[in-house]
């Protein structure tokens, strides 16, 4: 692809579905063009495909890669690279979560995934995409932050996710210092609640006594993956500040929502299975 100064381009970890994948589609609407990762490989090549057909396959590209492992996100970066020229924006939105259980519950394979997939996934990201950008001048690193990431409720089990989210928000606040005078900027992507994959696992994996208001709880401060992904990228594409925090449902937003009677009688959850 003969990239004009005008494109930039953006890779984006664990993007064949959920926010990952609406985040691609939203840049390519704008004009970007996108590397799509992801380990699950006929899953990605059927979105990319189906991406190149829409947006033009000189601004697609896809790459399988296991963001535990380093050898695959160095791989990722110099698919980018080879693709494009360089790298103008990565964002580290790879991650999973455990089904609803205290945290003494979760099997330890699943810790060790998650753990694995959330923290050390992120900072390999954060490492490939910080020796590539000081190499070729300059660029964006965004980690995503979840629920965990900030001092909100603390609910039963979600701490092994939390926790991981805890960290990222460390990891970034660090980095933004360490990145000072340098040509990258570093920030933080906060999407609030999104019905994916997450929550539907959360949701059939909840007490009994307990799902019904957690589906009124959703309803009211949940958005589907391209609502946020919409705001999340034109944020992203217009920013200029290291550190900056871009948060789509904000404390005042949702107390909004709680005051108006669309939000109170949607149904997100409608044609979804949940048992």
């Amino acid at each position: 692809m003969a990239q004009g100064k005008e494109i930039k381009s953006v890779v984006i970890t664990g993007s064949s579905k959920g926010l990952g994948l609406a985040l691609a589609k939203v840049f390519l609407a704008q004009g970007c063009a996108v590397v799509l990762s992801s380990f699950e490989q006929q899953e990605m090549d059927t979105v990319a495909k189906e991406l190149a057909a829409e947006y033009g396959s000189d601004r697609v590209r896809a790459y399988k890669c296991d963001v535990t492992k380093i050898d695959e996100m160095e791989g990722l970066w110099k698919a980018a690279q080879d693709a494009f020229g360089r790298v103008d924006i990565w964002i580290n939105n790879a991650g999973i979560t455990n089904a609803f259980l205290d945290l003494w519950e979760v099997e330890p394979a699943e810790i060790s995934a998650i753990v694995n997939t959330n923290i050390v996934g992120t900072l390999y990201g954060i490492r490939v995409a910080m020796q590539g950008m000081l190499k070729q001048g300059g660029g964006a690193i965004y980690n995503l932050y979840g629920f965990g990431s900030h001092d909100e409720r603390k609910p039963a089990g979600l701490t092994t996710y939390g926790c991981t989210k805890r960290a990222i928000r460390y990891l970034t606040e660090c980095l933004v210092e360490e990145t000072q005078g340098t040509p990258i900027l570093v920030g933080g992507l906060m999407p609030g609640t999104i019905i994916t994959d997450f929550i539907i696992k959360i949701l059939k994996s909840s007490p009994k006594e307990d799902y019904d208001q957690m589906v009124k709880g959703f309803n009211l401060s949940a958005d589907t993956a391209d609502t946020v992904a919409d705001f999340l990228v034109k944020e992203v594409l217009k920013n200029t500040t290291n550190g900056a925090e871009i948060t789509w449902m904000t404390a005042e937003k949702f107390k909004a929502r709680m005051a108006d009677p669309y939000y109170q009688k949607r149904d997100l959850f409608a044609g979804l299975d949940l048992q």
